[in-house]
C-alpha cells in the first residue's frame, strides 16, 4: 500500500515476467497512471518486448497510447470486432465510426486547438442483451435500417486493415 502505481506497475511486471513467458496479457496497465509514469512504464514494455521477444496482448481504451506501443490493432465494442489493421492506419485512417470516436477523443497536444471530434450520443446497450446486426448501430450517426439485420462481415479498406461496418462507403477516407 506505500508503493506509488508507478511502482505497483512495475512490481506487476516484474511478477509476470518471473516465470520467463513468452506470452504477456497487460490489461489497462498504464490506465490510472499520470502522464509522465505512463511514458515509462510503456518504454519499460516496450523494451522488454524487443530484449525478450515477448509477444503481448495490450489493452487500453486510449488509443494514442496503443498506437505508440502496438504493431496490430483491434478496436472492439460490446465483444465484437469493428476494425482491425497495421496500429499506423488505425491511428490515422480509420473506418468505422466507433473507431473514429475513440481517436477524437484523444486528447490533444495544444488545448484549444481546432478539431473535429466526434461525440457518441445515447447509453451503451446491456452486453447481456446486445442490439442486433451492428451492435454499435444505437450510438452511430451512420446507422440505418440495414444494420440492424446480421454482423457486419469484415470489408478490407487497405492492406490488412478491415473495417465491420455496412455503411463503410458513407464513412468514407478521412
Amino acid at each position: 500500500h506505500e508503493f506509488s502505481g508507478g511502482q505497483r506497475q512495475r512490481i506487476g511486471i516484474a511478477r509476470a515476467l518471473a516465470l520467463e513467458p513468452e506470452f504477456i496479457v497487460a490489461d489497462e496497465s498504464v490506465s490510472a497512471l499520470d502522464v509522465s509514469i505512463q511514458a515509462q512504464v510503456l518504454n519499460l514494455l516496450l523494451d522488454l518486448r524487443e530484449r525478450r521477444n515477448l509477444t503481448m496482448l495490450f489493452i487500453a481504451h486510449d488509443l494514442s497510447v496503443v498506437d505508440y506501443l502496438c504493431d496490430q490493432v483491434a478496436v472492439m465494442y460490446l465483444g465484437r470486432l469493428m476494425e482491425i489493421g497495421p496500429a499506423a492506419d488505425i491511428h490515422e485512417r480509420p473506418r468505422h465510426p466507433y473507431t473514429l470516436a475513440l481517436n477524437s477523443a484523444i486528447p490533444m497536444p495544444r488545448p484549444g486547438a481546432a478539431r473535429n471530434r466526434e461525440v457518441l450520443k445515447g447509453d451503451i446497450p446491456s452486453p447481456m442483451s446486445p442490439p442486433s446486426g451492428c451492435v454499435f448501430r444505437t450510438r452511430c450517426a451512420h446507422a440505418r435500417e440495414i444494420c440492424a439485420s446480421g454482423i457486419p462481415s469484415p470489408v478490407e479498406v487497405s492492406a490488412g486493415h478491415y473495417s465491420h461496418c455496412k455503411r463503410i462507403e458513407a464513412i468514407g477516407e478521412n
